[in-house]
């Protein structure tokens, strides 16, 4: 027992020791844990998924910024540290004084050890070996050079004077003062502040140019690179010096004393949130918008009658799809699955009345659908997929709109001006604007017109085309846990039809119009990347997943109101487009009744974490739910369903539910929609068939 005791007391008084010598250098040390936190979590692997397809520069400014990041890591904590504790060569009286000073020499080393390792391992988790193993090595040799450092330094100025001696050494006075520090190492601070300045001031002016330069893989690391100056300089100015009697015999600075800088910004942030005004969340308005009246369920029901083309029999195919959320993997699946039945059956569009979309499906569907009213859109488009998939002109250029880094713009937004306005609340651009303007500037990029989303509103589309589907975009209220709808539809004069549910323009101020980026985005707000999106009244919008995951629901009651409407004049037909691997053919709807499935045991943490668990996957099972009544709504009337999914491949990662993904995972979407594996093939046939008259 005394054994035990004194291996207790030895290790608490290596744990003090250690708090003592981290508190000075606490903020290199928390960035270094975020950056893992966020880094080596199932979403934060995926900022390097795309890395080993995108340019060398893109690689290279990766490859940078973690030398930026753990080279911040690494001087910030070596400058407080000495600041703190002055000269590392000068005797210091504390009975563990040995221990002391081997922390204070390499406490900054593995630091910046720690920056390499969490980048090295972030490569490893998505895939990326090759770049991870170079990381690892540039960590080593970094190490070994910080390690040499002081010994490299004194044989270059060694009997030195003038310049060479002040761009290396400390002059002479306090080594505890910032006027001792040698003169690189005050240009290094100038240049840090500099390019702090500089770096938010192109992040708040232009996000999505600031992330795309970099890409997705490089910004946070960056984002990381510029946190470290500024949260150490503040622990600095926190710091009262002065020093503290430790024992008979041992002085060391009190380095407990002054303001807690984190805790102090953990509140500022939390005061500020009780001012609703502060917010920078709200929903973009597009500006002098034209006014635009929207038609009833009943009334778009007559219009598609008019222009669907009709069968032998008299009757006409009524088209309704519910297209589930995934992040960009759901919108670039459903673009891939819509536009390759728009390619084969030419009428297609005119027999698709609406699509209910959610999160990443909702922006597909917002894609489509905008392609869908381009009237040249078969001189405009091309081929691409390459020469094993070749794909048509709907499917390719809805592919190269999705075929961008959505992640890199609203991550940069969110390390610089996002965060920014948590403690300085004056109007910063926040991260859902930085998203939605890379949606935007996507349709130039893939070689569209400017201002095809940039400049015309959401319900824009619907007057400028001879006839497009009609899109039902879900989004959950927070206040109420309710649905609401962003579409080209009256639904607050369709609330028969659409029952429970709230009409995103009877939120928005009178005669508000937003663009078709903010319509697919209030559907996509999924924590954190989005924020919770705040309406004129103060209430807040989040991702319709929450509320239920497949858009099925409103599917249902947009197909059983044209059944209703129509009656036998129509064929009703229901698609359901899933893409979540982890759901396999017993998960989805079927003609016979079945038991569900048993789920995998999750036992750890069970007592605090059920209801948590039991929460998120509810919006799952609702969803599963609400795509069996659709395709019973759809069958007992005489119609057909069809449904599309993604599947598991042995052997390949699962595509990411970010908002970029790998060119590995466009080409396997491409090759599933034509697999036979999936059963995708098979529905493909049977859905061409009927919609060609069978």
């Amino acid at each position: 027992m005394d054994r035990l005791l004194e291996i207790c007391a030895r290790l608490w008084q290596f744990l003090r020791d250690l708090v003592t010598v981290l508190r000075p250098c606490r903020f290199s040390a928390l960035v270094v844990a975020a950056g893992a936190a966020l880094l080596l979590s199932a979403q934060g692997v995926e900022f390097t998924v795309r890395l080993p397809s995108e340019s060398l520069a893109k690689t290279a400014w990766f490859d940078a910024c973690v030398f930026l990041w753990a080279f911040q890591s690494w001087y910030w904590a070596r400058l407080l540290l000495d600041l703190t504790f002055g000269d590392r060569d000068a005797p210091l009286a504390h009975p563990r004084a040995a221990r002391l000073k081997k922390m204070i020499v390499h406490a900054p080393r593995v630091v910046a050890a720690g920056s390499y390792l969490v980048a090295a391992a972030a490569c490893a988790f998505a895939g990326t070996w090759l770049i991870g193993a170079v990381l690892a090595l540039e960590g080593a040799l970094f190490y070994v050079f910080l390690v040499l450092r002081k010994t490299l330094v004194n044989s270059f100025a060694a009997g030195a004077s003038g310049w060479r001696r002040s761009l290396l050494l400390r002059s002479d006075g306090d080594p505890r003062s910032l006027r001792s520090l040698p003169r690189l190492s005050i240009a290094i601070l100038g240049v840090t502040l500099a390019c702090e300045v500089g770096l938010t001031v192109w992040a708040c002016v232009d996000a999505v140019g600031f992330g795309w330069t970099f890409g997705a893989a490089a910004v946070p690391f960056l984002g990381f690179s510029m946190l470290v100056p500024v949260g150490s300089l503040l622990v600095l100015w926190s710091s009262e010096g002065g020093g503290k009697r430790l024992g008979e015999t041992s002085t060391l600075p009190d380095t407990r004393r002054g303001y807690p800088v984190i805790t102090l910004l953990l509140l500022v942030a939390v005061a500020w949130s009780f001012f609703p005004a502060l917010d920078n969340h709200a929903l973009r308005i597009l500006p002098a918008a034209e006014k635009r009246g929207a038609p009833k369920l009943e009334e778009a029901l007559d219009r598609w009658r008019g222009q669907a083309p009709q069968r032998q029999d008299g009757t006409a195919n009524l088209v309704v799809v519910a297209t589930a959320g995934g992040g960009l993997r759901a919108a670039y699946w459903t673009a891939t699955v819509l536009g390759a039945v728009q390619d084969q059956a030419r009428d297609f569009r005119r027999q698709l009345f609406a699509i209910s979309g959610v999160s990443g499906g909702s922006l597909g569907a917002a894609v489509f659908a905008t392609l869908a009213g381009d009237a040249g859109m078969y001189e405009r488009g091309g081929r691409c997929g390459g020469p094993e998939i070749i794909t048509g002109p709907y499917e390719c250029n809805g592919q190269a709109v999705l075929s961008r880094d959505f992640l890199a713009p609203p991550v940069a937004a969110l390390l610089f001006p996002d965060l920014m306005q948590r403690f300085f609340p004056v109007g910063f651009p926040d991260r859902a604007k930085a998203l939605e303007q890379s949606w935007e500037r996507a349709w130039s990029e893939a070689r569209f017109p400017d201002d095809t989303w940039r400049d015309r509103g959401f319900r824009a589309l619907w007057a400028e085309a001879p006839y497009v589907p009609a899109l039902l975009l879900n989004s959950t209220h927070v206040e109420t846990g309710k649905r609401v709808i962003a579409s080209n539809l009256d639904i607050a004069g369709s609330a028969a039809v659409f029952r429970d549910a709230y009409d995103l323009y009877a939120l928005l101020p009178p005669g508000a119009e937003i663009r078709a980026s903010t319509a697919a985005h209030t559907s996509a707000r999924f924590t954190y990347v989005s924020p919770a999106g705040t309406l004129a009244d103060g209430t807040h919008l989040v991702d319709g997943g929450y509320f239920e995951n497949f858009g099925a629901v409103t599917a249902r009651e947009a197909l059983k109101g044209a059944i209703d409407r129509l009656g036998k004049g129509i064929r009703p037909i229901a698609v359901l487009i899933s893409n979540d691997p982890e759901l396999d053919e017993q998960d989805l709807p079927s003609r016979e009744a079945k038991a569900p499935r048993a789920g995998k045991s999750e036992a750890a943490g069970a007592e605090v974490l059920s209801p948590l668990r039991a929460l998120l996957h509810t919006r799952d099972a609702r969803g599963l739910l609400a795509a069996s009544e659709l395709r019973a709504v759809a069958e007992q009337s005489g119609g057909l369903y069809f449904q599309f999914r993604l599947c598991k491949e042995k052997g390949e990662a699962d595509p990411a539910l970010g908002w970029v993904l790998s060119r590995e995972s466009e080409d396997r979407m491409r090759r599933q929609l034509r697999s036979e594996a999936c059963g995708n093939a098979a529905q493909m046939r049977s859905l061409l068939e009927a919609l060609r008259g069978g």
